[in-house]
């Protein structure tokens, strides 16, 4: 099985896991163990952010893989149909939550020590369509629909690393940070929807 294979195997996995329902509950506290290698997911390894507006729909799906050598991968899936601007990233803990004028901010250099992560795979599809309007049903709209895919490899020293989800549209703003409990560990889905 190639690297490539691996990765598309993880993504057609990842769309299934993003069915869980979202009432379930956090009740499991033990690392999930996998066969052959040792995997510990962290308590919210799956992620899962969903933010409906009237000009868009938005979903991000995620999860942390803990290799157990020292390294794991965050891996995401991002789906849109509308009109907005989307940027989810790994950043350190300290990241002040607050809306930036510029997009992408770089980690100071005392944090970029402690936070070595860099960019594994990216894919991204882009299509327009033409809809009748959300807002006004009498009205053809324009609609954009993305899919990206996006897996990072962080490898030590790392302390904590956080998930940034900032979000922009003509209706809506949105900017979120998310840090896991590296204590709690859970087979169920971190669930946040705006």
């Amino acid at each position: 099985v190639s690297y490539t294979d691996s990765i598309e195997n993880f993504w057609d996995w990842l769309s299934n896991i993003t069915e869980v329902q979202e009432s379930l509950a956090r009740t499991k506290r033990r690392p999930i163990v996998k066969t052959g290698k040792f995997k510990k997911m962290f308590g919210w390894g799956d992620f899962h952010s969903n933010i409906k507006t009237v000009k868009l729909n938005l979903l991000i799906t995620g999860k942390i893989v803990d290799h157990g050598n020292g390294t794991f991968s965050v891996y995401f899936r991002h789906n849109s149909t509308g009109l907005g601007n989307v940027s989810v990233s790994l950043v350190p803990p300290s990241k002040v939550v607050e809306f930036e004028s510029s997009p992408q901010s770089t980690l100071e250099t005392k944090e970029s020590k402690s936070f070595n992560c860099r960019i594994e795979y990216e894919k991204t599809d882009r299509a327009k369509k033409t809809a009748l309007c959300n807002f006004d049903p009498s009205k053809i709209c324009y609609q954009e629909q993305t899919q990206s895919h996006v897996s990072w490899l962080c490898s030590k020293p790392f302390k904590v690393i956080c998930i940034y989800i900032a979000f922009y549209s003509v209706d809506y703003k949105l900017v979120q940070k998310v840090c896991p409990d590296y204590n709690y560990h859970s087979e169920t889905p971190y669930l946040s929807s705006g």
